[in-house]
């Protein structure tokens, strides 16, 4: 569903800041939502009925991975296919759900729009799906996502009270961000590393709904849990930190990748899915199922001074590449070409 405005763009997914950026930009896409915030079964039941009749003749974007089954002259952008690679990792109800859901959406859309090629592959083999139908426009970079001052970023770890030195992980109740197998690659780390950097962990703490719940998470020194960060805050956060690590098990993007490149942090990530295809040889690339190289990758990053330079000299190139305005443009070309007037 759509993110409420005036909300901060933690409490956002991926999916939904993308969605967002792009009707900045293109302004003249109506915006069709219920009048008043719906959930669970009652947002589909008026995804299903109410949309498609308030949509007649028209075309239809559905920017998420969702949309109603019966409207054939429909836009959908399905940015992963997770819940199908990896439904152990989501709620059985939000599996079920779109098990039976996109299989039927996909085959009937007039197009399917993906971020990656590794997500286009994974949507052509998973929902059976002609690799030439579906059409593959990656994801840009926020405003407030850049370098900062050092009073910028000295007031955000103030507010948050941050200690100077630290490295961030963006993990959230998403079992694919790896957040316990983080924790523990920090316990080893941090016992080679000085005695003034710890780990600050960001990130929405519960959509169990969605993903079901996390196990215990180990209790490791120097970590500090801040979880959701205001918008203002969230590019000095970056900007202030010595790496950002997304070791993530599985991404079809993976935006705050380039997210804190355009800060100029170097990066940490896995060689794995999306995310090695997005950062390629700008990031330092681990594997996410090993404690063990994770931590090595830690204690790089940390006492590498060089390294990070080198990786955010590359970062920063790659960052450049993803614009919001050159992702909107390409939308408009898509919806121009099945008979959008925009």
């Amino acid at each position: 569903m759509w993110p409420t405005p005036g909300s901060p763009a933690s409490k956002w997914g991926g999916q939904q800041r993308a969605a967002i950026e792009i009707l900045k930009r293109l302004p003249a896409i109506g915006r069709i939502a219920p009048t008043r915030p719906l959930s669970g079964i009652k947002a589909h039941l008026w995804e299903q009925t109410v949309l498609p009749a308030r949509t007649l003749g028209n075309v239809l974007w559905s920017p998420s991975a969702t949309g109603p089954i019966t409207k054939a002259n429909q836009v959908v952008t399905l940015h992963d296919v997770a819940f199908l690679d990896l439904p152990e990792f989501f709620s059985n109800s939000f599996v079920t759900l779109y098990q039976n859901l996109l299989p039927v959406l996909v085959r009937r859309a007039i197009r399917v729009v993906t971020v990656s090629e590794f997500s286009r592959a994974r949507i052509a083999e998973t929902l059976n799906v002609a690799p030439e139908r579906i059409e593959i426009i990656g994801n840009g970079v926020s405003t407030h996502f850049r370098p900062y001052p050092d009073a910028d970023i000295e007031a955000t770890r103030m507010a948050l009270s941050l200690p100077k030195k630290y490295v961030l992980l963006q993990a959230t109740a998403d079992k694919r961000k790896n957040l316990i197998r983080s924790l523990q690659a920090w316990a080893l780390a941090q016992k080679q590393l000085p005695e003034d950097i710890h780990l600050v962990v960001s990130g929405n703490p519960d959509r169990s709904h969605v993903f079901g719940t996390l196990n215990q998470l180990p209790v490791v020194p120097r970590t500090n849990f801040i979880g959701y960060v205001e918008e203002s805050q969230i590019g000095p956060l970056l900007a202030g930190a010595t790496a950002f690590l997304f070791p993530s098990l599985y991404e079809g993007f993976g935006i705050p990748i380039i997210e804190a490149m355009s800060c100029r942090t170097p990066v940490l990530t896995s060689a794995a899915t999306a995310t090695q295809e997005i950062a390629g040889e700008a990031a330092l690339l681990v594997d996410p199922y090993s404690v063990e190289d994770i931590a090595a990758g830690i204690v790089r990053l940390v006492e590498d001074e060089d390294f990070r330079a080198e990786l955010v000299n590359k970062g920063s190139q790659v960052a450049g590449q993803h614009r919001w305005d050159d992702v909107a443009a390409k939308y408009k070309a898509l919806f121009s070409s099945i008979g959008a007037n925009l």
